[in-house]
Parts: structure tokens; C-alpha cells; sequence
């Protein structure tokens, strides 16, 4: 599956190993991401595409704008992320 820019990825590899990720844009085979406490969107995490694992999709505003390209604050992709983590949870259950 292609990464593109509004995935939800969670690190399969590294210090953040297991940790949700929002694919802010795509530099080459390089993946810009951003979780909104460990990364900020303004020092997004350069890693590579092979070292992630796609979660979900997930209907949400953030991600819509983060597709889009239009600015995002942090809090805004802790709080989207948060709600995933809630679905998923819900979904085991």
C-alpha cells in the first residue's frame, strides 16, 4: 500500500517502535511524520516507508485537513489520534 499524506501508521521499527503516527507528506522514499507530542508538525520525523505499518482509515476533520495540506496544531492531531486509539480499542472489545 502506497503512504500517501492523512495515514494513520503506527513505527514498526526504532526508538518509537509502536507508537501512531500521522503522515504529514511523503519526501521520496521517506515518510514525514508527526504525533503531536514526541513530534511536533513543525520537526516532523523523517523515516523510511518500510519501517511502518498502515493502522486504519479513520474519518476524522484533522485528517481530512492534513490531506488537504492545510496547516494542523498539535493538539489537534493528539486529540484526533486519541479518538483512533479509542476506536480501535472499542473495536476489540
Amino acid at each position: 500500500m502506497d503512504l500517501t499524506r492523512g495515514h494513520i501508521v503506527y513505527s514498526s521499527a526504532g526508538h518509537d517502535k509502536g507508537l501512531l503516527f500521522y503522515v504529514l507528506d511523503t519526501d521520496g522514499a521517506f515518510l514525514l511524520l508527526a504525533d503531536g507530542k514526541h513530534r511536533k508538525t513543525a520537526r516532523p520525523k523523517r523515516k523510511k516507508a518500510m519501517h511502518v505499518v498502515h493502522a486504519g482509515t479513520f474519518q476524522h476533520p484533522v485528517t481530512a485537513r492534513v490531506c488537504a495540506g492545510e496547516p494542523v496544531a498539535d493538539s489537534e492531531i493528539r486529540k484526533a489520534l486519541a479518538a483512533f486509539r479509542g476506536e480501535l480499542e472499542s473495536r476489540r472489545v
